[in-house]
């Protein structure tokens, strides 16, 4: 009988695994847009349900209907309205004249705009610099001449990744020269994010016309790439006292815990990548704290640390059940935040994790997660993604710390590290992989486990943390399914859920 956990029998659309992603599906679809080169069919997705009718960007000709696999990157902009909110900006009355003005739109919304905008003019006309530049004369006179300019840098930057997606490198090496004159990573976030994702594709070309030699990541290096908080250390803690992503994942999954074992006397904690371990105080604490019911002793039991050589020992090692000295009369929780993902791109690693978790039997495993689909085995799809994703956090960096604050330049450094592994590589080198909470949920259920819901103190917490910070006002906390997502101006950031075994 065939094994529902085994790694080669799971696959989704979203590419949990890329080396079982590509189906017949894909490859068929694949073959197609090869054969009548349908250049805008990667970015306008499923305008309709089914099949959509597209003029070749080249001839101008149009081509036959073509099949999409669902889920395409643009869909979100039309048929997911918590995603497109505010996409127009918001109007506020001018003190000084009483004409209704502009906001400056996010970063996020930005990208957006360009995008539909993209859909529209690549579907009807042959795409270059000139025809880029206000291609649709007054419908962007509604935008500040700051957003206008940004949406037409951020088109470029589109047909940039399309030309490359395509293997026309060198119209794509044209449309990035002009990124590069427009864009700056001293300027706005706009200007930023395209800067680094201007980078990734240029090195993407040097990698596919062999230029740049490829070079092979070792099974740690996912986890190394982790521990560069710890190079990071000063600017990572100058954004956590800004932007409370970080409190509201560790302080949700205290909250969780405790009320899991709220009947245990004794608890044993397994914690995968602890970092540093501070929050662990707070739990400590409520459960000294604790009247009824009080906690008698408690464990902790690390898996990995942020040193290095530690990290690299660990990794040599075969992770089993032994190594955690479980006593019969002990309560077992596991919190693991931001490892799991580390391990996608090395899934023998991740299966043997996941049947150690099921033989521990733990009373809750709390996870949190990066909340975007970063692993697509579509290049384009996976651009877009993180095109939205990273204009999220530059967005955010905008908000709470000056441009030429040397945090946020460090912070933004490495954040382009991650964009140009993410874009510009393929294969064993694209080893900074993230997946979605839907496909974390196919993938926790093939293993016997059910989501539990986060409960309404849980959800209190959360919102009672944002409340403390000067952000407040963009930072959201949204119930999905049990599990909570932690947002930036509508764009999910991270996801913290919980799981038991049936």
């Amino acid at each position: 009988m065939e094994d529902p956990t085994d790694i080669q029998n799971f696959c989704t659309n979203y590419g949990f695994y890329q080396e079982y992603a590509v189906n017949q599906q894909l490859q068929e679809m694949n073959k197609q847009q090869e054969e009548m080169n349908v250049h805008a069919a990667h970015y306008a997705g499923q305008l309709s349900r089914g099949k959509i009718k597209l003029n070749d960007l080249e001839t101008g000709s149009e081509v036959d209907e073509v099949p999409f696999l669902s889920l395409a990157p643009f869909e979100l902009l039309r048929n997911n309205p918590r995603r497109r909110k505010n996409t127009e900006g918001v109007k506020v009355r001018d003190v000084n004249g009483g004409a209704n003005v502009h906001q400056k739109l996010s970063a996020t919304q930005i990208m957006r705009l360009a995008g539909e905008r993209f859909i529209q003019f690549s579907s009807n006309k042959f795409i270059n610099i000139n025809n880029l530049l206000h291609p649709y004369g007054s419908s962007f006179s509604d935008l500040s001449p700051e957003d206008n300019q940004d949406v037409e840098l951020a088109q470029i930057l589109l047909a940039a990744a399309e030309k490359v997606s395509d293997q026309q490198y060198d119209r794509a090496r044209k449309f990035l020269s002009q990124c590069q004159l427009l864009a700056s990573n001293t300027g706005n976030p706009v200007q930023r994010a395209v800067f680094y994702f201007a980078q990734a594709l240029g090195e993407r070309i040097d990698r596919e016309t062999g230029k740049l030699m490829p070079k092979i990541c070792t099974e740690t290096d996912e986890l190394n790439s982790i521990c560069v908080a710890s190079r990071f250390h000063a600017s990572y803690v100058a954004l956590h006292q800004e932007v409370p992503f970080s409190q509201i994942v560790h302080f949700t999954g205290i909250q969780a815990i405790l009320e899991s074992v709220a009947t245990k006397p004794k608890v044993h904690l397994i914690d995968f990548l602890i970092r540093t371990g501070v929050q662990w105080a707070s739990l400590i604490q409520a459960a000294a704290e604790r009247k009824d019911n009080p906690i008698e002793h408690m464990k902790i039991t690390v898996i990995e640390s942020v040193n290095k050589e530690r990290v690299i020992e660990t990794g040599k090692n075969q992770l089993t059940e032994d190594h955690f000295d479980i006593k019969p009369d002990e309560g077992v929780v596991i919190h693991a935040a931001f490892f799991l993902r580390a391990m996608i791109c090395v899934p023998n690693c991740l299966e043997t994790a996941m049947r150690v978790v099921r033989r521990l039997q733990p009373s809750l495993m709390v996870v949190s997660e990066v909340e975007a689909n970063l692993n697509s085995p579509l290049f384009v799809n996976r651009f877009i993604d993180s095109l939205f994703y990273y204009s999220a956090l530059f967005d955010c960096l905008e908000d709470v710390m000056k441009r030429d604050d040397q945090h946020r330049m460090t912070l933004e450094v490495s954040y382009g590290g991650g964009i140009r592994n993410i874009v510009g590589n393929e294969g064993e080198e694209r080893v900074i992989r993230s997946v979605n909470l839907d496909v974390w949920r196919s993938f926790f259920r093939k293993f016997g486990m059910e989501e539990v819901k986060l409960s309404n103190t849980c959800l209190y917490q959360a919102n009672l943390i944002i409340q403390q910070f000067a952000c407040r006002s963009s930072c959201s906390v949204d119930v999905n399914g049990g599990s909570f997502m932690v947002s930036w101006k509508g764009t999910p950031i991270y996801s913290t859920s919980a799981w038991k075994f049936h």
